[in-house]
């Protein structure tokens, strides 16, 4: 066996190759016990997980004969062969820093941790019963070998992406435990994980096999109401209820429940071995009778105005004033529960760090998360403002500081394209675009450290290859996209910059300082409009001045920010072809800070809609207008999250006005402090309402992030919902938040996260 290398803990790094044959490419989780990695099995040419148990490493008689024991059980459980067992492929020892340690071969699965589905609530009871059927079947097995399992919890079962279950680490942890199971608890980490559903005989040290039906139990109550039986602080109080308290029925935490399952679960939870199912065989067959009896199907808890698949609406919401929604409809074979979960992330070590496998997402032509992967510079998308771009069908991420790293993925298959670096060179922030794609090819914005002025880096969107390199010197620069341009202001001059050469295909001379924008068919400078195509003046207008880099065309006209006649700043309409100004309105009453209340066009425009959030002039509450001739369409007269905005002194206060609106199809997504009400853009009627807030819109639908924990887990729950209706189509939970803003294309969803792995998500 080739050494591996080693840092912090005892753990090996990747590129390590373990017995002679097992290369580590990946680590995909780290527990108390020690790691899990994605390897290749290069003998037998396929994937695999890999765990090593730090644990167990170090030196001296003691340490040895731990190890061996711990070898000599999971001997015993790579005999176990059942397809409800995770399969273990072989055994041995690596070198660490401190000493030899144990590493297990098994199964690499697909699919996720039924610690995942726990984390959103309550499971119908027709899944828990497969479920619980599937881990007993896994359980007898075992049983009959001798082997009991010892810690049966959701971080050591999985489901795979066919909806079947795997359970994991059969005697793992006891074995790895060298005073029994009382220092399991503090050794191993697993303080909540372990106590919480261990048999009062097992806390006593004398575990057996109804130990693991207790277990079973209480996963069985935690799956059906979306808690435990029991409440406790720490480990002790968990141990301390077990032995002495009475569990309640699982239909006084969740009513409607039907008795058998009370009757079920509370023999489980029984407090003598003997008073509970006599064997993991027994309960198997009485779960079966349970499965598919319509007298046991428990409704999903759901966001109040959607429907549950099958069943009625619930209660609406304290905001709500329209209809109900259905459930979307769900491919064939794939229940709700299931179609929420292929959506978590990837399952590393549990509570434990016993986790036995991983997996990464469902097979590329199935489910709901189309394929995802580690971008592999996890570090870069964290910070300096990561710009994710989908053109082509190809997914770009561009990010980094020193180096500017810019990575291109296939959209549809997720195999990575190309990568390049530009050494010594970081963003450069100012307002200005960072990364953009336009007529086949990347633009890149950034500087070295020790010069001031910035560079344009252009590459082949197919390839990679560098197209061409400019200096901006005090230059800004922009993308007209409808043209294929690179627009380039500063220096006295405008230009139109062919994206693949890099060269002029128009200048235009000008004595007005600052930059352009680009809308419609116009590049906009000074008071001054240019034909993107030509570079030819289209009209010019004295005096007139955009306030802020944003405008918007809609259709004949364009609107913009400008410098206010009775407020800080005007939204004004002007014509497309002379700049005439149709209409204007007070949109900001702010004097001291005039540029903070703009709002991207995406936020206040909805068809022919616009949506003036803020108080403004005679205006009080948030009001509609009609973008042609900005008369009032309506007034929203509801609740909302109040706007806020940082005064010269650092102190925040709020403003008249709604914070974090948001225009959809046909619609705004308004924040009511309490959730999100969707209005009609035509008359203000509420469309749909949602318990989430922090909305963002990826083509036609809308996607909420939430961030949840329980105890010491934290993650991001993530719904995307049709804008129109406020149907969910999908739902998943991310261990950390989103590094990029989400794209959206044929059906597709991209995110990154800040873990650096991508996803691919169908919706």
């Amino acid at each position: 066996m080739q050494p591996a290398d080693a840092f912090g803990g005892g753990c090996v790094v990747g590129g390590a190759l373990l017995a002679g044959r097992y290369q580590l490419k990946q680590l995909v989780g780290r527990g108390g016990m020690g790691e899990v990695w994605e390897a290749f099995d290069e003998r037998l040419g396929r994937t695999v997980a890999v765990k090593v148990v730090s644990l167990l490493a170090g030196g001296g008689s003691a340490a040895g004969e731990l190890r061996a024991r711990f070898l000599r059980e999971a001997r015993i459980t790579a005999a176990l062969q059942h397809p409800r067992i995770v399969a273990v492929h072989d055994l041995g020892e690596a070198v660490t820093a401190e000493g030899s340690a144990p590493f297990l071969v098994m199964e690499f699965l697909r699919g996720q941790g039924l610690e995942t589905v726990v984390r959103r609530g309550p499971v119908p009871g027709q899944e828990v019963a497969r479920w619980g059927a599937q881990i007993c079947d896994a359980l007898a097995e075992a049983h009959a070998g001798g082997v009991l399992h010892r810690d049966i919890k959701p971080a050591n079962v999985f489901i795979t992406a066919n909806g079947g279950v795997k359970v994991l680490d059969f005697g793992i942890a006891r074995a790895a435990d060298p005073a029994g199971a009382g220092e399991l608890l503090t050794r191993t980490g697993t303080v909540v994980g372990t106590a919480a559903y261990m048999a009062p005989e097992q806390a006593r040290g004398r575990p057996e096999e109804r130990s693991d039906l207790y277990a079973v139990g209480c996963l069985l109550f935690e799956l059906l109401t979306g808690r435990l039986p029991f409440s406790a602080p720490d480990a002790l109080g968990y141990l301390t209820a077990h032995l002495n308290d009475t569990p309640p029925t699982p239909s006084s935490v969740l009513p409607g429940l039907p008795a058998l399952w009370d009757e079920l679960v509370l023999r489980l939870l029984e407090k003598e071995p003997g008073r509970r199912y006599a064997s993991a065989a027994e309960l198997a067959a009485e779960l079966r009778g349970l499965y598919g009896s319509a007298g046991v199907v428990v409704p999903a808890r759901r966001t109040p105005t959607v429907v549950d698949a099958g069943g009625a609406p619930a209660q609406p919401s304290p905001d709500a004033t329209t209809a109900s929604v259905p459930e979307p409809p769900r491919p064939p074979g794939l229940t709700r529960r299931s179609a929420l979960g292929w959506g978590g992330g990837v399952l590393a070590l549990g509570a434990a760090g016993t986790a036995a496998a991983v997996y990464l997402t469902e097979e590329p032509d199935k489910g709901p998360v189309a394929w995802s992967q580690n971008i592999g510079d996890a570090q870069k998308l964290d910070r300096n403002h990561p710009t994710s771009v989908v053109s082509g069908g190809r997914w770009f991420i561009a990010s980094g500081d020193a180096p500017v790293m810019v990575h291109a993925f296939d959209a549809a298959r997720g195999a990575r394209l190309w990568k390049t670096t530009l050494s010594g060179q970081n963003w450069n922030v100012d307002g200005s675009p960072q990364f953009a794609v336009v007529g086949h090819a990347a633009i890149v914005k950034s500087k070295l450290k020790e010069e001031q002025s910035p560079w344009l880096d252009a590459f082949d969107t197919a390839g990679g290859r560098r197209l061409w390199r400019h200096e901006l010197d005090s230059q800004s620069w922009d993308v007209h996209r409808s043209g294929g341009l690179v627009i380039v202001a500063g220096d006295g001059s405008v230009a139109g910059l062919d994206p693949r050469s890099g060269k002029d295909r128009w200048r235009f001379l000008t004595d007005t300082p600052g930059g352009a924008l680009c809308v419609g068919d116009l590049v906009v400078s000074g008071d001054t409009a240019l034909s993107a195509r030509t570079g030819k003046t289209a009209w010019q207008q004295s005096g007139f001045s955009a306030n802020g880099r944003l405008a918007h065309a809609l259709g004949k006209f364009l609107l913009f920010y400008e410098v206010g006649e009775k407020a800080a700043t005007d939204l004004v309409c002007r014509s497309a072809h002379t700049g005439d100004v149709v209409w204007r309105t007070p949109f900001n009453a702010a004097e001291e800070r005039a540029g903070s209340a703009e709002r991207s066009w995406q936020a206040v425009i909805s068809g022919t809609t616009i949506f003036l959030p803020l108080a403004a002039g005679d205006r009080r509450r948030p009001t509609a207008v009609d973008a042609a001739t900005g008369k009032v369409k309506w007034t929203y007269d509801g609740p909302y999250r109040r706007a806020s905005e940082y005064g010269d002194d650092g102190s925040v206060k709020q403003i008249k006005g709604v914070q974090g609106v948001l225009g959809v199809e046909g619609g705004f997504a308004v924040p009511t402090g309490r959730g999100t009400v969707c209005l009609n853009a035509d008359d203000g009627r509420q469309r749909w309402h949602s318990s989430d807030e922090g909305a963002e819109l990826i083509g036609k639908h809308v996607l909420f992030t939430t961030p949840r924990e329980r105890m010491f887990t934290q993650w991001r729950h993530t719904r995307i919902v049709d804008a129109r209706t406020g149907r969910e189509v999908w739902t998943g939970d991310f261990d950390t938040g989103l590094a990029t803003l989400p794209q959206s294309t044929d059906g597709r969803v991209f995110i990154a996260d800040m873990d650096g792995k991508l996803w691919a998500l169908r919706i």
